[in-house]
C-alpha cells in the first residue's frame, strides 16, 4: 500500500487502519487530526448574499492558520478546503473566485498571497481584484476598528468588475466586515447581488 503522511502530525494516514476506514480517508490528513476540525458546513445570508461556513475557528484551525500565515509553512495550503474540493467545484462550475487582499508586508515576507495559494488548490478561474489602501491587521483590531476595514479595502481597477459569478473566498469571520466589505463593493460595482456567492474557511463562533 503506498504510504501518506498527515500534513498536520506527520505519520502515516494508513497505519492500523481497517479496509472501511481506509474508504472514508481524507488522503491528506489522519482520521486523529481530522477529528479535532470542528465541522460547521452552514450556510447563512451575508447582507442578502448565501455564504458557506466550512468549520468553526477553533484552537486546531487558528494554530493551523498561524502556521500557515505567520510561519510560512505553505504546505498547509492544500488542507483548508480540501475536504469540500469535490462540492465546491460542482455547486459554483462557471464562477470567477476573488478574495480579500491582505497585508502586502506580509505577503512579500512570506512569499505568496495566503488566500490565494488556497485557492489554486481548487482549480478554478480566479482574479486579484482588491487591494488595501492602508495596511492593517485584522487579528489585532478590536470590533469596532474591525468596521473600519470599509475604509481601507479598494478596488484596483474598476474595468475589471463585470456581472459575471463571483465566489468569494475568505480564512477567517469574525465580525464579518470585511467579507461584507467586499460584497458592498461589488453591489456598487453594479454586479447582481444573485451572481454573488461566498465561502469561509472559518467563522469565530462567539
Amino acid at each position: 500500500m503506498a504510504k501518506g503522511y498527515c500534513k498536520i502530525c506527520f505519520k502515516n494516514i494508513y497505519d492500523k487502519m481497517d479496509f472501511s476506514t481506509l474508504l472514508s480517508t481524507n488522503s491528506l490528513i489522519c482520521p486523529k487530526c481530522m477529528s479535532k476540525f470542528k465541522l460547521l458546513n452552514t450556510k447563512e445570508k451575508v447582507l442578502g448574499v448565501e455564504t458557506w461556513f466550512l468549520y468553526e475557528y477553533n484552537q486546531l484551525v487558528r494554530k493551523l492558520i498561524y502556521q500557515y500565515k505567520g510561519c510560512y509553512d505553505i504546505e498547509l495550503k492544500d488542507i483548508f478546503l480540501y475536504k469540500f474540493k469535490d462540492k465546491i467545484k460542482r455547486i459554483y462550475k462557471g464562477y470567477t473566485i476573488i478574495f480579500p487582499p491582505s497585508n502586502s508586508k506580509e505577503d512579500e515576507k512570506r512569499g505568496y498571497l495566503h488566500i490565494e495559494q488556497i485557492i489554486k488548490t481548487l482549480n478554478m478561474k480566479y482574479e486579484v481584484l482588491f487591494y488595501k489602501k492602508r495596511e492593517y491587521k485584522q487579528s489585532s483590531n478590536h470590533y469596532y476598528e474591525r468596521q473600519k476595514v470599509k475604509d481601507y479595502i479598494e478596488i484596483i481597477d474598476k474595468n475589471k468588475i463585470k456581472n459575471i459569478k463571483y465566489l468569494i473566498v475568505d480564512d477567517i469571520y469574525t465580525s464579518g466586515s470585511t467579507l461584507k466589505t467586499i460584497i458592498s463593493l461589488l453591489i456598487k460595482n453594479k454586479v447582481d447581488k444573485n451572481n454573488i456567492k461566498a465561502i469561509v474557511i472559518a467563522k469565530t463562533i462567539l
